[in-house]
């Protein structure tokens, strides 16, 4: 069977550039999939609990395969019935005999499997983000160790600070990317929890003594966590998965932000990978156009609006609201497959990425020395106060930066600041390296951890 036939519901694998997530996570099929899961999952519980025959649970179980059920019909029973498990029932129930084929669907309602399904869906991508947010990690985290003592320009408001090194900026992405590590890790059972209770979720339709063991039994079957309560209109967990992948997506939009703006050609201290025929320009032969980077940056972006579609799906009344529930499973889908999209072409990027190491050393140099008046400052300020020191140096500078004079040369000739440095000290505190800071150590501190 052509998967490419189920489309009920979900995007092509094309969208945004996933592959796997949108493959093997969402799409119709498997969603259809999921759905027979579940229901062949009930039928085996209901049948080791004796709600329904043994007999019929186990051909619901042998008959759990999408590849028996009757597509075409099952596609036209949905264009009229415009919900995916009545028709599904009715082709499910058709390949079994007709004693067994009625327990298919027993004591359950549409939501259930819906919701079953939904989280199957969101586990099986979970799964390959966090793969991939690993991976993506761990290439981060060796090229830090590599580039631990390259000593570049660090930047505040897109202007140039202090000395830092590229070791230093790669750990702080390392930093932020085992954050959502550890979300995805704290928030999984949370999140990929099951949902079974008839009607409105209260066992109505069992024994008492029957509804809980069914309940724990189908989640223990689907390998979801049980939930303490039915969860039809409270739909938090959905909320929290797709600001799990917002927040991870965002940060790995930052990576792809600053590779972008660090490629301009007045910066040049990264690029892009060389490929051949990749960033051309249509008109402008000499241009290597970033479009990687562009794209991931894009992808953080796109993935905001993600998150305000879902927390608008937060406000269901009653026991179950379909007007919240019309709508989720878009965001929820297209949220993942902006994340898996994101991390693949992240992870190209920075695996490939070209560090300028000239370009770092001549943007150290491009103020003349002003970066340095900090750590002068400093310095000056053991005798004649910080504020003081502040000052005259600020003055100084702008002197500097206006009439394009060396900084050294007005230091060395105020009278307010020449007795209190020399210039073999002045040369000594300009040199980049002697004012990192801790920057190799924080990178040790991040990846040792690992």
């Amino acid at each position: 069977m052509d998967k490419r036939d189920f489309i009920y519901q979900g995007f092509t694998k094309e969208h945004y550039g996933s592959k796997d997530v949108a493959e093997k996570a969402f799409g119709g099929y498997n969603y259809v999939k999921n759905m027979m899961i579940t229901e062949a999952a009930l039928a085996k519980v209901q049948g080791e609990l004796g709600i329904i025959p043994q007999e019929a649970a186990d051909e619901i179980v042998s008959k759990c395969d999408i590849n028996l059920i009757d597509q075409a019909e099952y596609l036209r029973q949905v264009e009229v019935a415009n919900t995916p498990v009545v028709p599904l029932v009715n082709v499910y129930k058709n390949v079994c005999s007709k004693e067994n084929g009625q327990f298919v669907h027993y004591g359950t309602t549409t939501q259930d499997i819906m919701d079953c399904a939904m989280i199957l869906q969101m586990r099986d991508a979970w799964d390959i983000i966090y793969d991939k947010t690993i991976k993506l990690r761990d290439i981060i985290a060796e090229k830090a160790k590599q580039y631990r003592g390259l000593v570049m320009i660090g930047r505040t408001n897109d202007q140039q600070a202090v000395p830092l090194t590229f070791g230093f900026k790669l750990a702080m992405w390392v930093d932020a990317l085992n954050r959502s590590i550890a979300r995805m890790e704290e928030a999984k059972p949370r999140i990929m929890t099951g949902q079974f209770g008839g009607a409105v979720g209260t066992f109505a339709t069992y024994d008492h003594d029957k509804g809980i063991p069914l309940l724990e039994g189908l989640m223990k079957e689907l390998g979801l966590s049980c939930p303490d309560i039915a969860w039809y209109a409270t739909r938090d967990r959905l909320l929290e998965y797709v600001s799990v992948l917002s927040i991870l997506t965002c940060d790995i939009g930052r990576i792809g932000n600053e590779i972008y703006i660090e490629a301009k050609t007045e910066v040049g201290e990264i690029s892009e990978g060389f490929k051949a025929g990749s960033g051309v320009s249509s008109t402008m032969p000499h241009k290597r156009n970033p479009f990687n980077a562009c794209y991931v940056s894009g992808y953080g972006r796109a993935i905001r609006s993600c998150m305000t579609e879902i927390m608008n799906a937060s406000e269901g009344t009653n026991e179950r609201d379909s007007r919240m529930l019309s709508f989720e499973n878009y965001s929820i889908e297209r949220a993942s497959e902006i994340t898996d999209a994101a991390l693949d072409t992240c992870i190209w990027l920075v695996a490939n990425m070209e560090v300028h190491e000239d370009a770092m050393a001549a943007n150290i140099e491009k103020l003349h020395g002003l970066i340095f008046t900090e750590a002068i400052m400093m310095y000056t300020g053991t005798e004649i106060g910080r504020i003081e020191a502040h000052d005259i140096i600020n003055e100084l500078c702008m002197v500097a930066i206006n009439e394009k004079k060396n900084i050294v040369e007005l230091i060395l000739e105020d009278p307010r600041l020449k007795d209190h440095i020399s210039e073999a000290k002045l040369r000594e505190i300009m040199d980049p390296a002697g004012y990192i800071g801790l920057s190799r150590e924080f990178v040790d501190r991040v990846v040792d951890k690992l």
